[in-house]
């Protein structure tokens, strides 16, 4: 009985798929203009099908169908089909988020897969955590990958975190915290994070400065090439202002020789002033409010060094507890205290190294309001959401 309801339910699934697509095959006959000898039909296709396209057409009609592909005029609205090659692949949905790019804007997805696990090994850098994490995550992504594409592409995206997490506890010379060093004689490549904190810090503001001045970069290349001259000045100016400044920190620090600091601050200037022109009437204020905020966002990169040395010192907590009392019962507690440490060591990283990208990176590079391109004929129950 239970067969033959699953075979009945199965046949009216796929006519009602069949019936879909062919509804809308009759439908696209009311998008041609046609009289008795010719028609021309306006249509979206990908660009990196065009080529197999134009094989399939010549296959079919020959040469009596002539396909053109016209250069998109100011007023239309093309979909957007987002494609990045499979390591990139499971990321989209997270830009997705925040809306799809529009058609001619940067696709941010690349740079999320490289930069997100990349900030998630600066906080959760431990071999242990790492194996542990990409193992419930392999275990995961088999169990639900065919129930939820979310699921899927976010225990890959958590598999490649806990893969530089393993690699980068190498570096640190981490093993549930000091227990590697304790009982494996377990040294640091680079650094202690215990003892290390002002390297440590340094570090996080490099990798927000380099960040952020990518994202300047990127900005003013989009804003260039969408012929906005004004915007295309504001990102040069806010970077030409903040790489000015990076010198200026680096000559009062030491780092740098005193002769560097005149055409820094130079830079600084210019740039302020440039920015300050082109606010118009209010330039006065946003100009410097720009500015600081900008700086703000570098120093929101800390972030991931405070993440880092907080998981470092729980580990070390729970390590110090299992060998204040006896045998047995200090493995539990550890056990617990480590358990605790690696599902905050894997939430608050994740959602951090999220917000460095939406807040302080994806105001620069993207720009949402694109519409997902869905192929002739698709139904809408069978399709993924960010692969459209």
């Amino acid at each position: 009985e239970n067969d033959r309801l699953v075979d009945s339910l199965g046949f009216w699934s796929a006519s009602r798929v069949h019936l879909v697509h062919r509804l809308e095959q009759l439908d696209a006959v009311t998008h041609l203009g046609a009289t008795l000898h010719t028609f021309v039909i306006s249509v979206w296709a990908p660009e990196l099908e065009l080529a197999t396209l134009r094989i399939e057409q010549e296959h079919e009609v020959g040469n009596e169908v002539v396909i053109e592909r016209p250069t998109p005029a100011d007023t239309d609205r093309p979909p957007v089909l987002m494609e990045n090659p499979a390591p990139a692949r499971p990321f989209q949905f997270l830009v997705g988020l925040l809306g799809l790019p529009k058609y001619g804007t940067i696709d941010p997805t690349r740079l999320m897969a490289l930069f997100l696990p990349f900030f998630f090994w600066i906080m959760l850098g431990d071999i242990a955590y790492g194996v542990l994490l990409a193992t419930l995550s392999f275990l995961s992504h088999r169990r639900f990958r065919d129930r939820s594409d979310v699921v899927r592409d976010l225990t890959v995206v958590l598999m490649m975190s806990a893969g530089w997490s393993i690699l980068w506890g190498i570096v640190y010379g981490e093993f549930l915290g000091d227990l590697g060093h304790r009982v494996f004689g377990l040294e640091p490549l680079w650094i202690n994070r215990e003892e290390a904190i002002e390297p440590l810090l340094v570090f996080a503001l490099a990798v927000g400065a380099a960040h952020i001045v990518l994202g300047l970069v990127l900005g003013g290349f989009q804003a260039l090439r969408s012929n906005n001259r004004t915007l295309f000045g504001e990102r040069t100016a806010m970077l030409v202002s903040l790489i000015g400044l990076c010198f200026v920190v680096g000559v009062v620090a030491g780092s740098l020789p005193a002769g560097v600091l005149p055409p820094a601050a130079g830079a600084v200037v210019v740039g302020l002033a440039v920015l300050i022109a082109l606010g118009g009437p209010m330039g006065l204020l946003l100009g410097p409010l720009e500015l600081i905020g900008t700086v703000g966002n570098v120093l929101s990169y800390l972030r991931l060094a405070a993440i880092g040395l907080a998981s470092v010192y729980l580990a070390r907590v729970a390590n110090e507890l299992g060998t204040a009392i006896p045998l047995a019962f200090g493995i539990i507690v550890a056990a617990l205290f480590h358990a605790l440490n690696l599902a905050l060591g894997t939430f608050s990283p994740t959602i951090q190294s999220l917000r460095l990208h939406y807040v302080e990176f994806f105001d620069k590079v993207h720009e949402p309001g694109g519409t997902a391109f869905r192929p002739f004929g698709a139904d809408d129950t069978a399709r993924r959401p960010n692969a459209t």
